[in-house]
């Protein structure tokens, strides 16, 4: 599982360094064969191992074609799609039109989740979770999660 926040830097050629602790899994899990995609929702990128990502395309797939949010998901997500290798030095090159999509600049911030990770403007992951502060004191807890017990 990927898990934490890294601040990172993207060098010129715009490559991003994964972090050793998850570099060993990254590459364990397909031979450090990633995906690296747009967020259907959100200013940010997402990255999968091959793996992982084979196994959401699957079920993208057998969503009804027709939805709209189907069209959504499946246009954006896999239609920006793009595999990349991790390097030698356990770098992945972003393409220049998802750092575009996600206002990419020098720093960036790499959040585990879970199966994936996000990449982020640094500034950006910074106003994401200030928004997400604000919008989560308007509305009431779900059940599912204040049964949680952390």
């Amino acid at each position: 599982m990927f898990r934490g926040i890294h601040l990172l830097s993207i060098d010129s050629k715009g490559r991003l360094k994964i972090p050793a602790r998850h570099l060993e899994q990254a590459q364990k899990k397909s031979s450090g064969k990633m995906v690296l995609s747009v967020h259907p929702d959100d200013p940010c990128l997402v990255l999968y191992s091959l793996k992982d990502w084979e196994k959401l395309e699957l079920k993208i797939g057998q969503l009804p074609s027709l939805n709209i949010h189907t069209k959504k998901l499946s246009r954006k997500l896999i239609g920006h799609a793009c595999e990349c290798e991790l390097d030698k030095f356990g770098r992945i090159l972003i393409p220049s039109s998802h750092i575009q999509y996600a206002n990419l600049n020098n720093k960036a911030i790499l959040s585990g989740q879970g199966k994936s990770f996000e990449i982020w403007d640094e500034r950006m992951w910074k106003d994401q979770i200030d928004k997400l502060d604000r919008l989560s004191g308007q509305q009431e807890i779900p059940q599912e999660v204040s049964s949680l017990s952390l």
